[in-house]
C-alpha cells in the first residue's frame, strides 16, 4: 500500500460424486513435492509457509485458470510474464489497450501471483495461471475511479476471469460503511460487484496497512451487504515466516468470517517477499497488497487442482481448510486462519452442489 492520503494499493479429475447432498472429489496421485522446492521456490519465502509445493505435487499450478489484476498496470514485456498474459487488458490512465506500470505496484503483485517458473529469481504461487491486467488511478483514492474499477471487473469477467485480485482499498473503516454510504462513493462498482458475485466471481481485497483492529471499506463490505460474502475474501498479512501478523496489517475484525491470513512480508532489509520489479529486477515487497496477490494466486492454483468446482466453491474450500490452531484460532486477528495449501489440496472438498 502507499502512504496515507494516497490510493491504498494494498493486484483431468474424475467426475464429482454427490454424497449426502455434498460435493466430494476423490484425491489424485501425487508426484514428489520436493521436485518443486527449487531455489526459485525457496526465494519467495511465502510459498513454503503456505505449503504450496504440496498443491503443485497434486497438479495445482494454475493451468487453465485466468485472474484479473486490477492495479497500477503490468509491464507485460518482462520474461517473467511470457506466456502468462491471457489478454492485454486495458489502461484506464492512458485510455488504451495493454497496460503500462509507472508505479511498479501492479507488476510486483503480478509476480507474487503468477511469475513464471523459469529458474530465474522467484516464481508466483500460480506459475501456470493466466493474467488480465488493468490499470486505474495510480496514486489517488479508488473512489475517484469508480467507473474504471467497475469496467475492469466486468471486462475481466467477460474475458474469462472468475478471480479478481484487488490490492487496494478505500480508507473508510468497514465499520462505518453502509449500503447508502458505499453507494455514494462507489455506485458503479457496487452494482458490478453485486452482479458478478451473483454470476460466480470471487473478489479478493487487503484488510489494509494501518495496524488497526478493523479492515478498510472493501474487505469489510459484506458486513453492509451480506449477499456479497459468498464471493468475497479479505486478507491479513503475516510476517514472511508466518509467525505473527506483520507490523502494518489491519486485523480481520468484522470480516473474520470471510478473512484469511498469509505471509505478506514485513519492513526491514530482507524481510519482505521477493517479487518482480517493473524494470525486470527482483525487489522486496511487504504488506497486505502482496498478501492479497498470494491469496488470489492460491485460488487459481487450487482451481486447477479441482477444475470441476466453481470459483466460489474453491473460495469456501480454501477458507474451510485454513489452519486454525495456536495463534491462528484468534478469529479477530486471523479470521478463518492461516492458508494451508497442503490441507486444501489433500482434503477433498465437501461442499453443497450449486
Amino acid at each position: 500500500m502507499l502512504q496515507p492520503n494516497t490510493f491504498h494499493f494494498a493486484l483431468a479429475l474424475t467426475m464429482p460424486l454427490f454424497l449426502a447432498g455434498c460435493l466430494t472429489i476423490p484425491d489424485q496421485p501425487t508426484v514428489e513435492r520436493g521436485t518443486f522446492e527449487t531455489p526459485e521456490y525457496q526465494a519467495q519465502k511465502g510459498l513454503s509457509v503456505i505449503k504450496a509445493s504440496h498443491l503443485y505435487a497434486r497438479g495445482g499450478t494454475g493451468q487453465g485458470v485466468t485472474v484479473a489484476l486490477i492495479d497500477s498496470g503490468l509491464n507485460t514485456d518482462l520474461s517473467e510474464f511470457e506466456g502468462r498474459i491471457a489478454d492485454p487488458g486495458f489502461d484506464h490512465v492512458e485510455n488504451r489497450p495493454a497496460t503500462h506500470d509507472r508505479l511498479g505496484h501492479g507488476t510486483q503483485m503480478a509476480g507474487i501471483l503468477a511469475a513464471n517458473k523459469n529458474n530465474q529469481g522467484m516464481h508466483g504461487v500460480a506459475f501456470n495461471a493466466q493474467l488480465i491486467p488493468f490499470r486505474f488511478g495510480d496514486d489517488n483514492e479508488p473512489f475517484f475511479f469508480d467507473d474504471e474499477i467497475a469496467l475492469s471487473w466486468q471486462d475481466g469477467f467477460d474475458k474469462g476471469a472468475r478471480i479478481l485480485s484487488n490490492s487496494w482499498a478505500n480508507s473508510i473503516p468497514a465499520t462505518e460503511i453502509t449500503e447508502a454510504r458505499y453507494n455514494q462513493v462507489m455506485p458503479q462498482s457496487l452494482v458490478t460487484a453485486r452482479k458478478l458475485v451473483k454470476e460466480g466471481a470471487v473478489l479478493v481485497f487487503p484488510t489494509g496497512n494501518e495496524l488497526k483492529r478493523e479492515p478498510l471499506a472493501e474487505p469489510g463490505l459484506p458486513l453492509a451487504l451480506p449477499e456479497l460474502e459468498k464471493g468475497w475474501i479479505a486478507v491479513v498479512a503475516l510476517k514472511n515466516d508466518g509467525s505473527v501478523i506483520n507490523a502494518k496489517s489491519n486485523f480481520c475484525g468484522v470480516a473474520a468470517a470471510w478473512c484469511i491470513a498469509v505471509p505478506g512480508g514485513d519492513s526491514g532489509a530482507g524481510q519482505g517477499l521477493l517479487t518482480t520489479g517493473k524494470d525486470g529486477k527482483y525487489v522486496q515487497t511487504a504488506g497486505t497488497s502482496p498478501a492479497t496477490a498470494l491469496v488470489s494466486g492460491a485460488l487459481a492454483a487450487l482451481q486447477s487442482r479441482y477444475p470441476e468446482l466453481s470459483a466460489q466453491q474453491i473460495r469456501e474450500h480454501l477458507l474451510a481448510t485454513a489452519n486454525r490452531t495456536g495463534i491462528y484460532a484468534n478469529s479477530e486477528a486471523y479470521g478463518r486462519g492461516m492458508m494451508d495449501l497442503d490441507a486444501a489440496s489433500h482434503t477433498p472438498p465437501k461442499l453443497h452442489a450449486d
